[in-house]
């Protein structure tokens, strides 16, 4: 009795102990995800070219934030997170293992890295590289992230600064060189900051049609890119939309459906609508279709379903404008106000 006594005098000692230590521990918690938090909050307001804020990124490239802090942070430019990922929204908009297109710079062919750290990991080293060697000179690190370090060494001997003149001079001497129609992307700066300077997110236009999604971000302008199966410099001859798989597409005017087509080599299941006697419209790349051919459609209407199907890296809606059957800029017609 009494060593059962004696344990039961023992217990009732040790469990205010026991609700200390684990209320201690508790507060430690709750201190350690604040500072999370706080440090999340922070890498998020990270600062581009001359503190620009935040890169405007879809979910795929946000997800992998942490790996570009941590990347950034090892390389030695923790500052240019959001220019990192901006970048990346570039080179494949986290649609691609290979990130950031970052194989060539370690002497691989194009997309010949599989794993999405590892493309960061390559892709964040040589931009610090690139910008050691510009001597921390944002647009020249840029651009030569892009074309290789050996513009930077072309343009300090040809006004010492970033030029597009320069970047499109440097762009056909190599090209003659290697006897090539085009060497890189002389636009790659622009194309790059479009990410961070917000006109892809609710861009504005003046033009007749509405938006064929809801809440509109610019993936991917209409002109020439690195085409994100090849690397090679190709003409993309529409407007390219981010958007989920259940996300509903709208015709962008009145007009009759000329073709939906179940299945294409490259544009998989698309519609095609006539407006009038010249222009048409386009939308690739859907999952299904909720229009047949020779229907009459109205602005606005649902006409199939976002997708990633035909010749596609991930899902999004790919928008073409036609007239007279010549591929012309969406842009040219698209209109920022709601109809």
């Amino acid at each position: 009795m009494k060593k059962q006594a004696k344990s039961l005098m023992k217990m009732k000692f040790l469990l205010p102990i026991g609700f200390l230590v684990l209320f201690f521990f508790l507060i430690l918690g709750v201190i350690f995800s604040l500072l999370l938090i706080l440090s999340s909050d922070k890498g998020e307001s990270g600062e581009g070219i001359g503190g620009d804020g935040n890169a405007l990124v879809n979910e795929n490239i946000e997800r992998m934030r942490p790996l570009f802090e941590k990347y950034a942070k090892l390389h030695g430019i923790p500052e240019q997170v959001e220019l990192l990922m901006a970048i990346a929204m570039q080179e494949s908009g986290g649609r691609h293992l290979d990130v950031m297109q970052s194989s060539e710079s370690i002497g691989l062919p194009p997309n010949g890295i599989i794993r999405p750290e590892r493309s960061i990991d390559v892709g964040v080293k040589y931009f610090s590289q690139m910008l050691q060697q510009a001597n921390g000179d944002t647009k020249l690190a840029l651009q030569a992230y892009n074309f290789g370090g050996g513009f930077i060494d072309y343009a300090m001997n040809n006004g010492g600064k970033y030029t597009l003149e320069v970047a499109e001079a440097f762009s056909s001497m190599q090209a003659d060189k290697l006897g090539w129609e085009s060497y890189g992307d002389t636009s790659y700066l622009s194309n790059v900051m479009r990410y961070m300077s917000g006109i892809n997110t609710n861009p504005e236009f003046d033009g007749e049609w509405a938006y064929p999604v809801k809440n509109p971000v610019i993936t991917s302008e209409y002109g020439m890119r690195s085409d994100p199966f090849t690397g090679e410099q190709t003409m993309h001859s529409g407007l390219d939309f981010d958007c989920d798989i259940s996300d509903s597409i709208y015709s962008v005017g009145d007009g009759t459906v000329e073709q939906a087509v179940n299945f294409h080599v490259s544009y998989g299941n698309y519609v095609m609508v006539k407006h009038n006697d010249n222009d048409y419209s386009l939308y690739a790349h859907m999952s299904s279709l909720n229009v047949n051919e020779g229907d009459e459609v109205k602005v606005g209407q649902q006409l199939g379903v976002c997708g990633t199907t035909g010749n596609s890296t991930g899902t999004h809606l790919h928008l073409e404008y036609l007239v007279d059957g010549q591929k012309k800029d969406p842009a040219l017609k698209l209109n920022s106000e709601d109809d």
